[in-house]
């Protein structure tokens, strides 16, 4: 299965990156190993994210940092939609995909 960002996705990962970077080099990488860990486990088994407002989109939440990741599988492709941190405001589940 092919897993694609969105662009959403993207400039969540380059906020993150941005915020982390000047704080701690080695903060920002544990917290990316820690969403591509989770990210990479969703392909094999699509259905243990949790249930959204939406029926066609799933999320995880990554186990140490606590980070957000709404997605929805199409064909052999699946979309990570965003990579969010619960702390900020409420994720509009209905602008997502």
């Amino acid at each position: 299965m092919r897993i694609r960002i969105t662009s959403a996705a993207a400039r969540d990962f380059e906020e993150i990156r941005t915020y982390l970077e000047g704080r701690s080099r080695s903060g920002l990488r544990s917290v990316l190993i820690d969403i591509e860990t989770a990210i990479d486990a969703i392909p094999g088994n699509l259905l243990a994210g949790r249930k959204t407002p939406r029926d066609d989109i799933r999320e995880i939440l990554t186990p140490k940092y606590g980070y957000l990741i709404p997605y929805y599988a199409n064909g052999d492709t699946l979309y990570i939609l965003r990579v969010y941190h619960p702390k900020r405001r409420p994720l509009d589940y209905d602008g997502l995909g």
